[in-house]
């Protein structure tokens, strides 16, 4: 046998080798029982799913995530729309049931009634969410079990418990098949009424409709968890879901999201069908793109942008509250979520910023007080979490 022939089978079976793995990968994780193995089990079973095939699998993905978690639960006094089901992230604990009470949250499947929203530091300091009474960009950052136990378990639930946590650790690795939600709410009133087709919820504070729902899914844990500020190499998965009709959300999909594969409304239908949820009104939203690292192709080239126009709408412009009239989309949850890091010698946190790309040691934000922070200089990385420096006191 020639060399060239040899080289050309050695190739073939190398391909052959690839194609089957990537059957047995995608089996594994769209294969029967996808909709109810445990969220540990169903992250590691995609993982090369997510990470290894192309933009039309990562939207099935995304829109299989989606159905998890908004597998419907009885809410007879209330409900969703006024169907008396809710879906089950709306009885997982929020940033408050986490980091403001030492009460440990009970996982019983009962919706909360309460508007619970996370207050952020970038949204606080913008003037974007009114703590008293919230009528206004209402987001409610949600966790599941698997997430919420571990930051109590590690005590990553107050400022103390994390420097004392970095006195034995260089940084935070969360579990394989941890979940972090965000909701974007917008409340209903005479001049605000809900969008056709939008799905609503009465709080006790009076009916929101919901705009959308950022997914951020831990699959598998980096090589070397320490270089999460720099490495390409995919652990989180990232989507976020709009309602349709969101003013501007056509033109952002089309215009700045870098990843898109939109399913067909046949797939769509199907998929929500299969989940038991087809018919609810989940129809009305979509995923904007996903993301999985820093840039497209991992070569530190061309950034990654996805974000939500209601809950990134600081990374839009010219205009922050315009999206249909945006020039520019400066979104990049990937990138925004890696510098979320803490200072152990110092005790502070990196300053939220909005960067896209590839990071560097050099990369730098001025804090609070005028003082330069570089990222490279002492800061250790919090997984992809900002809820623990926005929320821990």
């Amino acid at each position: 046998m020639t060399i060239t022939r040899q080289a050309a089978l050695c190739t073939g079976l190398a391909l052959i080798g690839a194609s089957t793995a990537q059957a047995q990968g995608t089996e594994a994780c769209t294969g029967p029982g996808w909709l109810t193995k445990a969220d540990a089990a169903f992250a590691a079973d995609c993982a090369s799913f997510a990470f290894e095939g192309d933009l039309a699998d990562r939207e099935r993905l995304a829109w299989m995530i989606f159905a998890r978690v908004n597998q419907l639960i009885a809410d007879p006094d209330r409900g969703m729309s006024g169907t008396g089901q809710v879906p089950l992230w709306m009885a997982w604990p929020t940033d408050p049931d986490t980091f403001a009470t030492a009460v440990p949250f009970d996982f019983s499947n009962m919706a909360r009634s309460t508007m619970k929203p996370s207050a952020e530091k970038k949204d606080l300091e913008a003037g974007r969410v009114a703590t008293a009474d919230p009528d206004g960009a209402n987001e409610e950052v949600n966790r599941n079990q698997i997430s919420y136990d571990y930051l109590v378990d590690s005590d990553l639930t107050t400022k103390r418990g994390i420097a004392a946590f970095f006195t034995k650790n260089d940084y935070v690795d969360m579990p394989v098949g941890s979940i972090e939600l965000k909701a974007s709410w917008l409340q209903v009133t005479e001049g605000s009424p809900v969008p056709e087709g939008a799905l609503t919820f009465p709080f006790e504070g009076g009916e929101y409709w919901w705009r959308g729902l950022h997914l951020m899914v831990k699959m598998q844990s980096l090589p070397d968890p320490g270089q999460m500020f720099y490495d390409e190499a995919p652990s989180w998965f990232w989507s976020t879901f709009e309602f349709n009709d969101n003013p501007g959300v056509a033109h952002v999909r089309d215009s700045f999201i870098t990843q898109r594969a939109p399913l067909s409304e046949a797939d769509i239908d199907a998929l929500l069908d299969e989940a038991g949820i087809g018919g609810f009104g989940f129809e009305g939203y979509a995923p904007n793109g996903t993301q999985i690292r820093f840039t497209e192709d991992g070569n530190g080239t061309v950034p990654v942008i996805l974000g939500h126009t209601d809950m990134e709408d600081f990374a839009g412009s010219p205009n922050t509250a315009q999206a249909a009239y945006w020039t520019r989309f400066n979104a990049s949850c990937h990138a925004c979520h890696a510098t979320a890091s803490y200072n152990p010698e110092t005790g502070a946190f990196f300053p939220f910023s909005v960067p896209a790309g590839a990071l560097h040691p050099g990369y730098n934000m001025t804090d609070g007080n005028g003082t330069v922070q570089y990222l490279g200089q002492g800061y250790k990385p919090l997984d992809f979490m900002w809820p623990l420096a926005f929320q821990t006191r």
